[in-house]
């Protein structure tokens, strides 16, 4: 079996001896080169075409984030970023994620060795997955991840998806009251553009969880405010939902929705190895809204959010998987529509048109 070639870029010697152990302990992984700046990283990206490359944030001649540029720019490569867990680290890592990384990986503060060895999971499963991920870069050598991918080359393919797709007037369209938005790897780049596509007259609250830590979200949501037209907040707990806004549910905690239309966080026990769990936000939407909620299930691994969305169309709302093509990984969004409770399957760029398309009919 072919092992996956992996680049670490790292300027801590002891980190990149720390990842290369761990990367190395994995049957189905090996280190073919290190670097300890931006500059060599660039270099032997080109040289020795890694599958995967992971990439620290803070060195020197050229940092991480200019580096994940010139790559994405010169030979389109997998990038799982290793960021730290502070406000520095989420604005870095999600500038990168925007660049064309496709994922990242917060290490916690304390000491580097512990810190490293209690990621071993998560660092082994996210470098495999992302060697699974097509990066491209497009014309004018912008880079563009998987999830970004509708270019003229695929119309003909996306456009039979939605073919495929239930028609609309087989669909019992009552007025929505809320929107519910789930989403993993790759989700920052999908949420950019569903949320970038939606008018400043969007009349519903939309609930948000993104698999991400404390901080992230937090930066997550003042990006994102920055650049589409609707109001983006992180949630508080006790938040009255407001339409036309929309609520990132923060890091490490839950994200329920009252019948009093509130925000109720909690710490509860992580659901599907995770908190927020987009399954827990959205069978409070289907408990509260019924059949005036849509649920959308986006891009990421694993199956958090398909028994929420289950729920959703178990209440008689409407439910949305992103597809095959446009997804960065399709774990969730496949777990849904093969239990049968998806009412649309379809690629990113049309799941706005098909929610502007709500408004216009009610």
């Amino acid at each position: 079996m072919k092992k996956i070639k992996v680049l670490i870029v790292d300027d801590s010697g002891v980190m990149r001896k720390l990842l290369s152990d761990i990367i190395t302990q994995d049957g189905e992984m090996e280190v073919i080169g290190t670097a300890a700046s931006g500059v060599e990283a660039v270099q032997k990206a080109e040289s020795l075409h890694p599958d995967v490359i992971t990439m620290d944030i803070n060195m020197p001649k050229m940092n991480g984030i200019l580096a994940v540029e010139h790559i994405m720019k010169s030979r389109p490569t997998p990038i799982v970023m290793i960021s730290s867990v502070t406000q520095h680290g989420a604005e870095a890592t999600l500038k990168a994620l925007e660049l064309g990384a496709v994922d990242f990986i917060a290490k916690p503060s304390g000491d580097i060795s512990l810190d490293i060895e209690s990621l071993q999971m998560e660092i082994a499963s996210k470098v495999k997955t992302a060697s699974k991920i097509k990066v491209v870069r497009n014309v004018n050598g912008s880079p563009k991840g998987a999830s970004d991918l509708l270019g003229t080359s695929h119309l003909k393919v996306t456009r039979g998806l939605v073919r495929r797709s239930p028609s609309p007037p087989t669909l019992k369209l009552v007025a929505p009251h809320i929107l519910a938005i789930g989403c993993s790897t790759g989700g920052p780049q999908a949420l950019n553009e569903i949320l970038g596509e939606l008018p400043s007259y969007f009349p519903y609250p939309i609930l948000v969880v993104q698999h991400m830590p404390e901080k992230f979200t937090k930066e997550l949501a003042k990006q994102l405010n920055q650049k589409v037209k609707l109001k983006v907040v992180e949630a508080e707990d006790g938040d009255k939902i407001k339409g036309g806004t929309v609520y990132i549910a923060p890091g490490s905690y839950h994200m329920r929705v009252t019948p009093h239309e509130m925000i109720r966080l909690s710490q509860d026990e992580k659901v599907n190895g995770h908190r927020p769990s987009i399954d827990v936000m959205m069978e409070s939407v289907s408990e509260v809204y019924g059949k005036h909620a849509i649920g959308v299930l986006l891009t990421g691994m694993g199956s958090d959010g398909a028994r929420g969305l289950y729920k959703v169309k178990q209440a008689q709302g409407v439910t949305i998987a992103q597809d095959e093509l446009t997804s960065a990984v399709f774990g969730m969004p496949k777990v849904a529509i093969e239990m049968g409770c998806v009412d649309y399957v379809l690629p990113l760029p049309l799941i706005a048109k098909r929610l502007v398309g709500f408004i216009k009919q009610h």
